[in-house]
């Protein structure tokens, strides 16, 4: 049975990766149009549909032909808590693979090393044309001095651990269930019970994470003064609803944590008011640490689609129960 496979994204280029993947495939992509009516005739034709999730959500109960839903996002949770509430005959499945892996765990290493070699102060005293070598310029931790901590074990936070251990740290991993597997690069495990032993012991805190109900502020109220020994450093890829910003900067004020890389928070764009921004040792990037690719999406679609046409389970499906 022919498919007609719809795309609606903002990703450049996406549907030409898709008909590089599947030539024989018939590929419509659905322009966005401000009258939605128009967007939604074309939805309908389609009985496969690829697609950015905050684009998609208008249409997610007007679609009965639909049978398949393919995100380009790997971060589901709207969508996933609204079809809870409504009747739909269509599996969703969110995009993350390897390369997703690749993209943040090049991003953690990055930062953890500027952040231990001070690679700002370097860019200073460069434009300041000064020579200049004290303080964490030149003494200054290797990774394979730290111990650093995952939040989430997935694709991406089993690819991080791999890196990490591959320049030598000690790596912990926090999961919310028991790990039924033995993974060779990690060297402690603790469930979500016990997150506290990893707080205590390690370095730097990376937080991969997705936002659910079980993720909602794990890491808030006092729950970072158990990195206050170490003074770790808090690293968020994950979703910011795992603290909120009043709580994370409490922990920086207080230096229970001696710094913060932040990719995500509570509201994106981050407000020009807040006060992260201005805080020295807090690093603030827009949302980018794995950047979502076209020729990525569409290998993936590809694999899948495959499977789909098979009868067979797709990969990376979304449990609308669990968020992800």
């Amino acid at each position: 049975m022919a498919h007609t496979i719809a795309i609606l994204s903002v990703i450049p280029r996406l549907s030409y990766h898709l008909q590089m993947q599947l030539p024989k495939s018939t590929i419509c992509d659905v322009s966005l149009d401000s009258d939605k009516s128009n967007t939604l005739s074309k939805l309908k034709n389609a009985d496969i549909v690829v697609t950015d999730c905050d684009l998609f959500l208008p249409y997610m109960d007007k679609l009965p032909s639909l049978k398949w839903v393919q995100m380009t996002w790997a971060g589901v949770e709207t969508l996933a808590s609204r079809l809870q509430n409504i009747k739909h005959n269509y599996v969703v499945t969110r995009f993350s693979d390897k390369t997703f892996g690749f993209a943040m765990s090049e991003y953690v290493v990055a930062h953890i090393f500027n952040f231990e070699r001070d690679q700002r102060q370097q860019y200073e005293k460069q434009n300041d044309c000064h020579w200049e070598k004290n303080g964490k310029i030149s003494d200054h931790r290797l990774i394979c001095d730290l111990s650093v901590g995952i939040l989430g074990l997935g694709n991406i936070g089993k690819s991080i651990a791999q890196r990490l251990k591959m320049f030598g740290a000690t790596v912990w991993g926090v999961t919310r269930t028991p790990l039924k597997e033995k993974l060779d690069y990690l060297d402690k495990h603790r469930t979500v019970e016990f997150l506290s032993d990893m707080l205590i012991h390690c370095d730097y805190i990376v937080n991969v994470l997705p936002s659910t109900s079980n993720t909602f502020g794990l890491l808030g109220g006092n729950t970072l003064e158990k990195c206050k020994q170490r003074g770790s450093v808090f690293i968020n890829i994950g979703r910011g609803t795992i603290i909120n910003e009043l709580d994370l900067l409490n922990a920086l004020q207080q230096q229970w944590i001696s710094g913060a890389i932040l990719d995500v928070f509570e509201q994106e764009p981050l407000p020009k008011d807040s006060k992260l921004w201005l805080l020295p040792q807090v690093t603030i990037s827009p949302h980018i640490s794995g950047v979502t690719r076209p020729q990525d999406v569409a290998r993936f679609f590809a694999e899948n689609y495959q499977k789909f046409i098979k009868g067979e389970t797709l990969l990376n499906t979304v449990n609308t129960q669990e968020g992800y």
